[in-house]
């Protein structure tokens, strides 16, 4: 199995944002995700996020947009 990492970082001495994890998501399903994967993050000294990741199975086909589950 191939797998394909998704990952979004803030810019140096920044926070990520609520829309900056929700285009990370939106990126994450299209790239095959299901919902199940565990979320990997660099978080600050205050608790707040900095980068997230996750690994998808590369040979996965993202769903189509639209479509029933």
């Amino acid at each position: 199995m191939t797998t394909k990492k998704i990952e979004h970082a803030a810019l140096k001495g920044e926070l990520l944002t609520l829309g900056e994890v929700a285009a990370w998501v939106q990126d994450a399903m299209r790239a095959g995700a299901s919902g199940g994967e565990i979320v990997g993050a660099t978080i600050s000294f205050g608790g707040k996020l900095q980068k997230i990741r996750i690994e998808v199975d590369a040979d996965a086909k993202a769903p189509v947009e639209g479509s029933a589950p």
